[in-house]
């Protein structure tokens, strides 16, 4: 049985999910990130010898600075910090 967690790759190297239909509508939700998001695949796709690996060095540098901050993407923002 297909676990909706568990991606499955398929042939063409494309991440196929149960999950998709729900992402669809959260990211119609948000116009702007899903143009951007829209952008950024557009070019990857067009110019895939512009991908690079992200450096050790930079991931432990974000891991540094955020690693031990715990945070809920489902909770709302407090007025002050927005």
């Amino acid at each position: 049985m297909n676990d909706p967690r568990n991606p499955i790759t398929t042939s063409a190297n494309r991440i196929q999910s149960q999950t998709v239909s729900a992402l669809t509508e959260a990211m119609e939700a948000h116009p702007f990130a899903s143009r951007t998001l829209d952008l950024l695949a557009a070019d990857m796709n067009a110019h895939p010898e512009r991908i690079q690996p992200v450096k050790t060095r930079l991931v432990a540098c974000i891991i540094s600075l955020v690693g031990q901050v715990d945070v809920d993407l489902n909770s709302p923002l407090f007025s002050e910090d927005e």
